[in-house]
């Protein structure tokens, strides 16, 4: 009976640390949670003081040249900050504007589907003197490009 005895103390030994240590975690969560709260709490209060500070300086009622370089630096920051959301409101309602051709620029005939190369080979015969169309591509550029300004193909040397 040896073994059982050992067998059962070491269990219920298992049994009281992992019971310790989730009554040790709920009361580090509970006591972290209190001290976060407190600190909202000042934090709060500090935020209306600042404000009630604020107030009385602007009717003059506290007279301090720290509190007025701080205010001034709130006002600057304030400041910046509604400039930064016109530049947001600005920024949001931009739209893409399509670019215009300009004069003396042709206009490239962009396929929308692949064609087989036999097709291609006709479109190539029938392509307006000074132009070829992209073995890969059918993309339809000038008969001196190298590469394809469409797909990036190497064209024939």
């Amino acid at each position: 009976m040896g073994f059982l005895d050992n067998l059962s103390k070491t269990i219920s030994h298992g049994v009281d640390r992992a019971k310790f240590e989730a009554d040790k975690f709920q009361k580090t969560t509970r006591l972290q949670n209190e001290i976060n709260e407190l600190k909202r709490q000042i934090d709060a209060n500090r935020l209306e003081f600042g404000d009630r500070a604020i107030q009385l300086f602007r009717v003059g009622q506290i007279q301090s040249a720290t509190l007025g370089e701080i205010l001034k630096a709130m006002d600057a920051l304030q400041g910046s900050i509604t400039l930064k959301e016109e530049e947001l409101k600005v920024s949001q309602t931009d739209v893409f504007v399509e670019p215009t051709p300009t004069a003396g620029v042709q206009a490239q005939n962009v396929p929308i589907s692949s064609e087989p190369a036999t097709q291609a080979r006709a479109q190539a015969a029938a392509a307006p003197d000074g132009m070829k169309f992209c073995p890969n591509c059918q993309f339809q550029m000038p008969t001196s490009a190298m590469f394809c300004p469409n797909c990036g193909a190497r064209l024939g040397v």
